[in-house]
């Protein structure tokens, strides 16, 4: 039995072997936060390892770690996902407390072997999908209501009355002739504001 520690990082992350006496096997792996680089991962775990039993550990940080959580679920890996703090009271035994993703990643490994940890409670994968849609279309709906605020400030200023002429303002009428009309007399449309969701 071995157990790989995954030090996450934003655009890539750092792998490091270990078997259950604490042994460093091989060098650490630094790998893409891709598909290719999840290969890379399975390449360096066959040639240091082979087909042997395996378990993995990472931090939740931030949302970087769910891609190759994923993947290593797909592929019905054990799977480990705990919290920064655990390996942080780890790194501070040691009497060199450096950081580096190399040393981060043996750590986490270490933290597994010994046992002494809780797993972050995760949610079904489509209901994490479900979650990240919801909050997908929050930001859109919320842009959406910016923008429509946008626009009644300037009608506002431009067309004063023009609200009271049609019982919405969004219909398609209404959206006709603001589409053709900007302005009183007829004028090139002017660009569209635009929000970030």
């Amino acid at each position: 039995m071995y157990i790989i520690g995954i030090d996450i990082g934003k655009n890539y992350h750092e792998a490091s072997i270990i078997d259950y006496s604490g042994k460093l096997i091989g060098r650490s792996c630094r790998f893409s936060n891709t598909h290719r680089g999840a290969d890379k991962l399975m390449e360096h775990i066959n040639k240091n390892i082979g087909n042997s039993e395996v378990i993995f550990g990472m931090e939740a940080t931030g949302h970087y770690w769910y891609s190759i959580y994923s993947f290593l679920k797909s592929k019905s890996y054990t799977v480990y996902v705990i919290n920064p703090i655990q390996s942080d009271s780890l790194r501070s035994m040691y009497i060199r407390q450096t950081k580096n993703d190399s040393k981060d990643s043996f750590l986490i490994a270490e933290v597994i072997r010994f046992g002494q940890f809780t797993t972050t409670s995760l949610a079904d994968e489509n209901l994490l999908a479900m979650r990240q849609l919801c909050r997908y279309r929050d930001s859109v709906v919320d842009c959406r209501t910016e923008i429509k605020l946008r626009i009644s400030t300037i009608l506002e200023l431009i067309f004063p009355e023009y609200e009271i002429q049609f019982s919405t303002l969004w219909g398609n009428t209404s959206m006709g002739i603001l589409e053709t009309y900007i302005t009183l007399t007829k004028s090139p449309t002017l660009p569209l504001m635009s929000c970030s969701p």
